[in-house]
């Protein structure tokens, strides 16, 4: 982004949601990816966000969902690139769309525009990165630039050890969210979530573990994404639980305590 762009661009606003939006797995986004919506049900007021599931496989209710991880484009290449595109190679076509591109080093004039400005990825080939029309950089991009491509709603199965500002939240559709599909995640407010195999104490701090919620251990509030609501046995056969998100502002207060 150039000094002189506004920090906004194409804006939209929270957006209602019903039951059969919710229910929706879409293989063309009917919202804009990334969009919010508060309900409020018999649980209370829920946050949704809308992902697009790019872990490789279909996902099921209750699972939990984070962010895809970050790409690093370094050292891009000279052809192709401007104030507007990146030269560059090994990228999968079309998986950064809607990603923010940072520019994490200007090479031939350290500190220089464009280092520090970000655009959004409107397109990606394996060779070639074009951003949005009027988002461009201040000055154009040259060899050996590097890159950081931002995932914003990319989504993917989430781990032991995924930061809380990493996490998107539960999956909420009846039958998942297909892979390469759209679809609606809770990340605030009480939701019934699949959990790992262990005993759960009431009223304590819960983590992110493989697609589902695990227990806190001695691992710091950074990695905590809400909290049980009510105990759980080790022994209980139903492995999920009443937990309380709070990912709309994370829980966590990000890559450290």
């Amino acid at each position: 982004m150039a000094s002189d762009k506004a920090l906004v661009l194409n804006v939209g606003s929270i957006v209602p949601t019903g039951m059969a939006d919710i229910e929706r797995s879409d293989a063309t986004p009917y919202q804009r990816p990334g969009t919010i919506s508060l309900i409020v049900d018999a649980y209370g007021l829920r946050v949704l966000k809308y992902i697009h599931n790019r872990s490789g496989s279909a996902t099921a209710k209750g699972e939990l969902a984070s962010k895809r991880a970050n790409t690093a484009v370094n050292d891009i290449t000279a052809a192709s690139s401007g104030t507007g595109s990146a030269g560059t190679s090994g990228l999968t076509a079309d998986q950064h769309v809607g990603r923010l591109c940072y520019v994490l080093d200007n090479d031939d004039t350290a500190g220089a525009a464009p280092e520090g400005e970000v655009s959004v990825v409107a397109g990606n080939t394996a060779t070639k990165i074009t951003m949005e029309s009027d988002y461009k950089y201040s000055v154009a991009l040259a060899v050996n630039d590097d890159l950081v491509l931002i995932s914003t709603h990319d989504s993917v199965d989430a781990a032991d050890g995924d930061l809380a500002v990493n996490v998107h939240g539960v999956i909420l559709a009846q039958d998942g969210i297909l892979d390469a599909q759209y679809g609606w995640v809770q990340m605030e407010g009480y939701v019934v979530s699949k959990l790992l195999s262990a005993a759960f104490t009431a009223g304590n701090p819960v983590v992110a573990d493989a697609a589902q919620i695990g227990t806190f251990g001695t691992d710091g509030q950074e990695l905590w994404v809400g909290l049980i609501k009510a105990a759980v046995t080790a022994d209980q056969a139903a492995e999920r639980g009443l937990v309380q998100l709070k990912l709309f502002s994370s829980a966590g207060p990000g890559t450290a305590p």
